[in-house]
């Protein structure tokens, strides 16, 4: 269990990582810069931290990130010997399910950003199938934090919801990063 609780701990700071950097781009995509016709301009220098509240990609983002430093307590947490029920519960499975509805707010952000709506069935665009993976997976993590939930006899709610809505959730994320190569071939595409 311990070197499983490692492995967890680990692949959470990976997760957390990749959250941030898409948290960077959001912030760092200078929208009016680029809207404003200043391509030959210099960009604005980067900035590591910031706050852009009227850009739902950003937003998205945020929430994402503070969802991925979530998992890293519930992970960490996760390798503490001898908790019973109410501590597994309070240590584990409350940053668990908080970093869950920060994943749901995050991808709901980004339905909307996409959209210009709450939600937009669009299944001949690529961007709408990538948005709609990820909010799958927000689901199934959701899905899965309610799973995990210890109950007084030392047992989870449900064992296959909670591995199963992880795996799933994780597999949808996985999907929706690699339809980003092909968006991304075809902005290229569009801007030549």
């Amino acid at each position: 269990p311990a070197a499983l609780g490692v492995v967890f701990f680990v692949g959470s700071l990976f997760f957390t990582a990749a959250g941030y950097l898409q948290f960077y781009e959001a912030l760092n995509n200078d929208v009016e810069h680029a809207a404003a016709g200043n391509h030959r301009a210099a960009p604005p220098r980067p900035r590591y931290f910031g706050w852009r509240p009227r850009n739902l990609g950003y937003l998205s983002s945020l929430s994402q990130f503070a969802g991925t430093l979530l998992f890293n307590l519930n992970t960490i947490d996760g390798m503490i010997e001898g908790l019973n029920w109410k501590g597994e519960d309070l240590l584990v499975w409350t940053p668990n399910v908080l970093g869950c509805v920060c994943f749901l707010v995050a991808s709901q952000l980004a339905v909307m950003e996409f959209s210009h709506r709450w939600f937009a069935f669009r299944p001949g665009q690529l961007p709408w199938w990538i948005v709609a993976v990820n909010m799958l997976g927000s689901i199934l993590f959701m899905a899965s934090a309610v799973g995990s939930f210890m109950t007084p006899a030392n047992a989870l709610v449900s064992s296959f919801t909670a591995y199963f809505g992880t795996f799933a959730g994780a597999l949808c994320f996985l999907v929706g990063a690699y339809l980003l190569i092909p968006e991304q071939f075809e902005i290229n595409e569009a801007k030549a």
